[in-house]
């Protein structure tokens, strides 16, 4: 049984966010048998055909319920200018000279499978493994947070130690520092650094720099009673090399944690140590562990003093490093990095390698073996090559035209005049080190700070990830446009030409060979789509309450016995579509998935369905505490009401509920009914 979300986040520990996620199925849901793609199938049941299949088309209106926007592709002549797609407001078009708004094709695929996925239980398959998972909370205290046993274990000023970058035809090295009262390096004060040019915190033009130095002592800090003020070993006196010959080393100084206009709250660098030179000492760095230390370089990492691929990691030039020395007698190097609070991996088996998301999903819902009813109907083709037994790849079934413009209610653009610049707010990329919201957190954590799982918690046996992502609506009027764009960096900032509401496209999806079941999954989400209860979403700028659309669709069907008994049909083509005006498809994909789930009862009764469904219920003009709900927190927030006492609503680490938590029509009873109803293995 997969690890279950909390079923209800104390209110004092409940976070908010513009996004929620569906969660992960107990099981993959396995298709039927897939049709050979070189010929069509009956629609009827018979001797050599078990399973009948329709081809043939649905023919689809989709008008914005709130502002749309897509944006148009780079043309060759900009891509050769090296123009930024960020830069061209332009809404995507075909028709050069009347630039009609176009939505493509591919949009509207991705967001149906997505859908299909979801409502059919499919593989959590299309995860990226190649962001490596960093501890990003050094500013927080450890000994209050639940990632703290592990960081402890690596990054303490009694397991630190300081050395020297080498390399050989073999890989990587640590040279360790000599050491002095039982230490590799020491902390200098900047007011007892005597360089000429040396650049202090507060500079304009600060970046980390490595020194040569002299020192005239080492000593503890004491008070006037005698007390040691701190366990860190300071140098006094820190002058260039030739000053004090007897005491050498390498002055590290780090990033000055600046913040705009304000004095940098540092006050301290480092001093390490003059090389030992026994090699005996030497200690290699684990190949695995650069590896995922390049992957997951940050920016500040890319820029000088360090390399732009390579980080710290720079040959011919003994670079200073930190490091937690191995726990075993391996003289292997795991954790490593540039400062003494350097960033080390999630990594439960305390080796240095790196966890991805892709560690937090259980292996049978991942198994690229199970073809899944989005991949019968979507198409798959595998990366890799796969066993004999193993379908390698499969065409598509279904293909679905551009959305092209077919009226308005009252004008297309946002804005008609074409000398306004709309600046939406900007917005990151996701950030799953965010734990307390990807991470479910079992209801034995109590949403506790102390006690949450996070990405060095053990994957899978502890907690998985929370599911798939979707954004909440939030109106046909919502606010996306930047407050104070003159304020942000030129690299932050976007500009974009959206659609009104009440725009209305036409477009068609083509179909072959689909069975009941997959013509219902289709038919299912379309009959949510043109409920005035729901609304999909689709474009950019979701999680600003962007790409609201509401589809009406209808359902021709094609007897292939027919079409090609007859050619022409008065002067047109004969076509043999009739129009299905009440298709009982969807049933039929209900009833399939409630017999291979072994559930009785409703299909929209299921916890899943019904997480889906509440994110993509709809409402015209949301209140204000429905809006605040689904909010991003802020770092510094001053507007009430605000999540706890504190300016910084993340500083609690409040956890995020489910999408059948955050809904405040449901009363509590049902809450829990709900999000402890679960799916039989």
């Amino acid at each position: 049984m997969i690890r279950k979300h909390i079923p209800k986040v104390p209110y004092n520990k409940k976070a908010s966010a513009p996004y929620n996620f569906i969660e992960l199925p107990d099981k993959v849901v396995e298709a039927q048998a897939l049709p050979n793609g070189n010929l069509y199938y009956p629609d009827k049941k018979d001797k050599k055909f078990e399973i009948p299949r329709h081809t043939g088309r649905i023919e689809c209106t989709l008008t914005t319920s709130s502002p749309l926007y897509t944006r148009c592709g780079l043309t060759p002549k900009q891509f050769r200018d090296k123009i930024e797609a960020k830069d061209l407001p332009e809404f995507f078009y075909i028709d050069e000279e009347t630039k009609l708004p176009v939505i493509p094709g591919s949009s509207l695929r991705g967001m149906m499978r997505t859908l299909v996925e979801i409502a059919s239980f499919g593989k959590i398959e299309r995860v990226s493994d190649n962001q490596r998972l960093f501890f990003r909370a050094v500013g927080s205290n450890p000994k209050k947070e639940s990632w703290g046993k592990e960081y402890k274990q690596y990054v303490t000023p009694k397991q630190v130690k300081a050395g020297y970058l080498q390399k050989d035809n073999k890989g990587w090295y640590i040279q360790p520092a000599m050491e002095k009262k039982n230490l590799t390096f020491a902390w200098v004060k900047q007011t007892d650094i005597n360089l000429p040019g040396f650049k202090k915190f507060d500079n304009k033009n600060y970046e980390p720099q490595y020194i040569r130095v002299s020192y005239k002592r080492l000593a503890w800090k004491f008070n006037k009673q005698g007390k040691v003020i701190t366990k860190r070993l300071f140098a006094d006196n820190v002058y260039s090399p030739d000053k004090y010959p007897q005491n050498q080393g390498v002055l590290v100084t780090s990033g000055n944690m600046k913040q705009g206009d304000e004095d940098s709250p540092r006050r301290n660098h480092c001093l390490i140590f003059e090389i030992d030179k026994n090699f005996d000492n030497r200690l290699s760095l684990d190949r695995t562990s650069i590896e995922h230390y390049r992957n997951a370089l940050t920016d500040f990492q890319k820029q000088s003093p360090f390399d732009n691929e390579w980080g710290i990691l720079q040959e011919n030039e003994n670079r200073p490093v930190f490091y937690s020395p191995p726990k075993n007698e391996s003289k292997v190097i795991g954790f490593f990095g540039h400062s003494p609070n350097f960033r080390i991996p999630y990594s439960p088996e305390g080796d240095g390698h790196a966890t991805t998301v892709v560690d937090f999903l259980p292996d049978d819902l991942k198994d690229i073996a199970i073809v899944d009813l989005a991949d019968a109907i979507f198409g798959f083709a595998r990366n890799e090559k796969q066993p004999n037994k193993v379908k390698q790849s499969h065409a598509g079934r279904v293909f679905f035209s551009d959305a092209k413009y077919k009226s308005d209610e009252n004008g297309i653009w946002y804005t008609e005049n074409k000398n306004d610049i709309i600046i939406p707010q900007t917005l990151a990329s996701p950030k799953p080190t965010t734990f307390q919201h990807y991470l479910v957190q079992p209801e034995e954590t109590k949403a506790d700070k102390k006690n949450l799982k996070h990405y060095a918690s053990k994957p899978v046996d502890e907690t998985v990830i929370r599911g798939h992502k979707l954004y909440w609506h939030k109106g046909s009027d919502p606010d996306f446009k930047h407050p104070n764009p003159e304020e942000s960096s030129d690299t932050q900032l976007t500009e974009i030409k959206p659609v009104k509401k009440g725009v209305t496209f036409e477009f068609t999806i083509y179909f072959e060979n689909l069975s009941d079941v997959e013509l219902g999954a289709l038919m299912w989400v379309l009959d949510i789509a043109r409920d005035d209860n729901y609304r999909l979403k689709l474009g950019m700028g979701k999680p600003l309450g962007m790409g609201a659309v509401k589809i009406e669709s209808k359902l021709y069907l094609s007897d292939r016995t027919q079409r090609y008994t007859q050619l022409f049909e008065g002067n047109n083509w004969h076509t043999a579509k009739t129009l299905e005006n009440e298709p009982d498809y969807p049933q039929l994909f209900k009833n399939y998935m409630l017999e291979k789930l072994r559930m009785h009862g409703k299909f929209k009764d299921i916890c899943r369905i019904q997480m889906l469904l509440e994110m993509l219920k709809w409402e015209e003009d949301p209140s204000p505490k429905y809006l605040e709900q689904r909010r991003y927190m802020e770092i510094e927030r001053d507007r009430q009401p605000r999540l706890g006492n504190d300016k910084n609503e993340y500083k609690d680490r409040r956890v995020l509920p489910t999408p059948l938590q955050v809904t405040v029509s449901l009363t509590s009873e049902v809450h829990i009914a709900l999000a402890t109803q679960r799916v039989k293995p």
